[in-house]
């Protein structure tokens, strides 16, 4: 329970977020024609794919990053008060505004979130981002049951708390050890899997979202607070877990829980009346928030160990769900202009995440496998995430410019070699074995035989002996 002593309120910050992009768009005055949902997610992957290609050409200082703070809190307001307050004039105009203006900013503040998070160590930051579920959660049902204006003076006010609280925790960040960086340009693609396997859902949620009995379940009073109870339970059960037990977070475990609730919802809630139909499709949405907040957390951890800078990785990681997730709405919008019998499309749905949990949620990924691996690790010296760590260090010094590692610069760059091939040519120059090299790139050993052949071809060579001569016979030119 030492956590619960140690906790600083300001860090729990990020649940103004949660609160207010859920509260924004579920109260948004209703505007005939106009998908909400759609537009603010397509703005927001743009938004995130502008921040992935700035963060990668130059870093923003920070001073920079105060002034776009300032702007996206003005632009979160004005999004809310567009969104929820109910103008004389209101209709899609001042919906599509504030779903561009929403769009636009959310990304950069969870993003702003992440880089704070991505600083904690994960036994710290798991628990804190549960409790934040939680916490926001029970905010949530009293935003919900606000009258409108009240509702929206508060969905105002959110933005300035989250940057408030945000620069408070900032500067009073808990210290930690220097992490081992594992994921490099090497290695990043092992997470590939877990990638394609958060955008399928995403996808098929985004399809969900324009069901009647989603709208049915966002609704009432009964179906509001259940929804937010499942939220609230789910997250001080896992919060238990990792506080109370002691016990550790696993990526695949946690999407077999997701597959649970998504398949009650979707399999039973055609054989029941409308009513109860809709209150256990509130699974759905607790399905929804807990990916959310779980995918959130993973990419801080993927930040901490990774040598791209927070925001990229958090934008790049963001773009996996939003996107998708736009796209589904379409999708879900267009299905319902042709059949509005959704049984058939609940039961597609359930099969395709079925799919997805055995074929990229298994434990056939090493990239996966480290995601939380920290909070796994009980204080063991010697754990798959401090090897993996320690040989990315080793790699990383062993490309120093030494004149071993200048002879195969200059000889991939006479050959116009891969990146991969280039690493792999001076791994092997130095006597690495093809095990060594599959666990150093998260790659099987048939793959790494598949690049040797393609590089002995392009190299003229054999052998492994003949391939060492020919980058000891390169010359080096100043």
């Amino acid at each position: 329970m030492r956590f619960f002593k140690t906790v600083q309120p300001c860090n729990l910050g990020l649940m103004c977020i949660h609160i207010w992009i859920y509260c924004s768009t579920h109260r948004a005055i209703p505007a005939e024609g106009m998908p909400l949902m759609t537009v603010m997610y397509l703005v927001l992957s743009v938004s995130l794919v502008a921040m992935v290609f700035v963060e990668r050409a130059k870093p923003l200082a920070e001073r920079t990053k105060r002034r776009v703070d300032v702007a996206s809190a003005v632009c979160m307001a004005c999004a809310a008060f567009f969104l929820t307050f109910p103008l004389p004039f209101s209709g899609a105009s001042t919906t599509f505004l504030g779903a561009v203006l929403g769009g636009v900013s959310v990304g950069w503040t969870y993003a702003r979130w992440a880089e704070f998070y991505a600083e904690l160590d994960i036994h710290y930051a798991a628990p804190l981002v549960l409790l934040t579920m939680a916490l926001g959660s029970l905010a949530k049902t009293v935003v919900d049951l606000l009258p409108p204006v009240p509702a929206t003076v508060v969905l105002v006010c959110m933005p300035i708390v989250a940057y408030v609280t945000l620069y408070r925790s900032t500067a009073s960040v808990r210290p930690a050890l220097e992490p081992y960086r594992y994921y490099n340009s090497r290695t990043i693609m092992s997470l590939w899997r877990v990638g394609f396997g958060i955008a399928v859902y995403s996808f098929t949620v985004g399809v969900i979202q324009s069901m009647p009995l989603a709208q049915l379940a966002s609704t009432g009073v009964v179906a509001i607070v259940a929804k937010h109870a499942g939220e609230i339970v789910v997250a001080l059960a896992l919060l238990a877990w990792v506080v109370a037990f002691k016990r550790g977070l696993s990526f695949g475990r946690i999407w077999n829980l997701v597959l649970v609730l998504m398949a009650t919802a979707l399999i039973f809630t055609p054989y029941l009346e409308d009513v109860l139909s809709g209150y256990l499709f509130t699974f759905v949405g607790v399905a929804q928030t807990f990916v959310i907040i779980i995918l959130f957390l993973a990419l801080a951890d993927i930040a901490r160990h990774s040598s791209y800078q927070p925001i990229t990785v958090f934008a790049a990681g963001w773009l996996a769900y939003t996107l998708p997730f736009s796209l589904g709405d379409i999708l879900g919008e267009s299905l319902q202009a042709i059949t509005p019998d959704a049984s058939m499309a609940m039961a597609a749905i359930v099969w395709l995440l079925v799919i997805v949990t055995l074929l990229f949620f298994d434990e056939s990924s090493a990239g996966k496998r480290l995601i939380f691996t920290e909070l796994n690790d009980e204080g063991d010296e010697d754990t798959p995430a401090k090897r993996f760590g320690a040989q990315q260090e080793a790699l990383n010094e062993e490309k120093a410019a030494d004149m071993l590692s200048l002879r195969c610069t200059a000889l991939a760059k006479e050959l116009k070699l891969t990146p991969r091939e280039h690493e792999i040519l001076e791994l092997m120059a130095r006597g690495r074995s093809k095990t060594y090299i599959a666990e150093a790139f998260f790659i099987s050993e048939n793959t790494v035989r598949g690049h040797v052949k393609h590089l002995y071809a392009k190299l003229g060579v054999h052998s492994k002996q003949d391939l060492v001569d020919r980058v000891e016979q390169t010359e080096v030119r100043g």
